[in-house]
């Protein structure tokens, strides 16, 4: 005899955005999945800060995605200038869709949204708490940092780049890493000659500072050589700086999303560059199929179904990261003459629209 869905056991190992938007998914379909992470808190750091129009219709089902809206700063606009000439202005509200914006916000409010919403449909994450190693069989068996021991049918891991869950499957997770520092900083400014609803893309002399605002007077510098605190515009009267750090980028999938009934989504299944805010977006988007998937009995075929998204998304930042960063004649050429013309040719900008909102992904056949 089958299980139900409420007897079904399903554990999750990692409590982040993908983790929970899995968890909150799960719940709505009828399971009551079992969540850990092993931070106290959510982190303050902001990290992943685009929600796009894929990740907003994939969460609307459970009343999450109001309360994003809520939360978040619509971006509108988004202008690219050379130094501070601006070449060409986009208006992100023809977007063809209902979400016809980029939602700006922290991935620690969105953690905390999502955390909240699970916790209303009667399940709590259980911080302070990680997976330290597990068996599989036809139950899986699970140890836990706090010594103790468990079983469940399915286990899921959202528990990021360094997955434990992903090196005891002994899964290959190859790419390649940039050895190129990349920098960001979230500021409060003083001044900025653009509203706070517009994404500006500013091209210097040696790289790339794009902004995303969060809020009035408040945002985030991205700078394509690091140190992005001293590679700011000119005309960003900086006021405070809240965070900042350098990284490197790496570019790696996993050879497979799952083994048996243990599955990998998020960062555990694939990286890639921040270029196009499709990291965290991506992972919920795994996390919503898998939930769909397990409903329906055909758990089996998430890694077929959702790799070669991953695959095409890796392929997407990698190319658009490449062109970034490598500053020269060729790229402002092209970059001022073809530009200019994006407002005028639909199908471009068409393009351009599906890929910052990811509806150039597979639409979802529960919506």
């Amino acid at each position: 005899m089958s299980k139900s869905n409420d007897n079904i056991e399903i554990f999750i190992s990692g409590g982040g955005p993908v983790g929970l938007a899995a968890a909150v998914e799960l719940r709505r379909r009828g399971f009551t999945p079992r969540i850990i992470d092993p931070d106290p808190i959510v982190s303050p750091e902001s990290r992943a800060l685009a929600v796009n129009s894929r990740t907003l219709e994939l969460l609307e089902p459970s009343g999450v995605t109001d309360l994003l809206i809520a939360a978040g700063q619509k971006m509108k606009k988004l202008v690219i200038r050379r130094n501070q000439k601006i070449i060409t202005m986009i208006d992100l509200t023809k977007i063809p869709h209902r979400f016809n914006f980029l939602l700006a916000l922290p991935q620690s409010k969105t953690e905390e949204i999502l955390e909240t919403k699970l916790a209303e449909m009667g399940i709590r994450l259980e911080r302070n708490l990680s997976l330290k190693n597990f068996k599989s069989g036809s139950s899986i068996g699970l140890e836990l940092s706090d010594g103790s021991t468990s079983e469940t049918d399915m286990l899921i891991g959202a528990d990021g780049a360094h997955s434990l869950v992903r090196h005891k499957l002994g899964l290959g997770f190859d790419g390649e890493s940039d050895q190129q520092e990349f920098g960001l900083c979230d500021v409060y400014l003083d001044d900025w000659p653009f509203a706070f609803d517009t994404i500006v893309l500013t091209i210097l002399d040696t790289h790339l500072a794009p902004f995303i605002p969060m809020s009035e007077g408040y945002g985030r510098f991205i700078s394509t050589i690091g140190d992005s605190p001293n590679n700011l515009p000119p005309d960003a009267k900086v006021k405070k700086i809240a965070w900042e750090t350098d990284f490197k980028i790496s570019y790696r999938q996993a050879s497979s999303y799952q083994k048996d009934n243990i599955f990998l989504a998020g960062d555990a299944a694939h990286i890639h560059s921040p270029v196009g805010g499709r990291g965290m977006n991506l992972g919920i988007e795994d996390a919503c199929w898998l939930a769909w998937l397990i409903e329906q009995g055909r758990a089996a075929e998430y890694t077929d179904l959702r790799h070669p998204v991953g695959k095409q998304v890796l392929k997407f930042t990698h190319s658009f990261t490449s062109f970034a960063k490598n500053r020269g004649l060729l790229q402002d050429i092209l970059i001022g003459c073809l530009a200019p013309l994006v407002p005028l040719l639909p199908p471009v900008q068409s393009r351009i629209f599906r890929a910052l909102t990811a509806l150039n992904t597979p639409v979802a056949p529960w919506l």
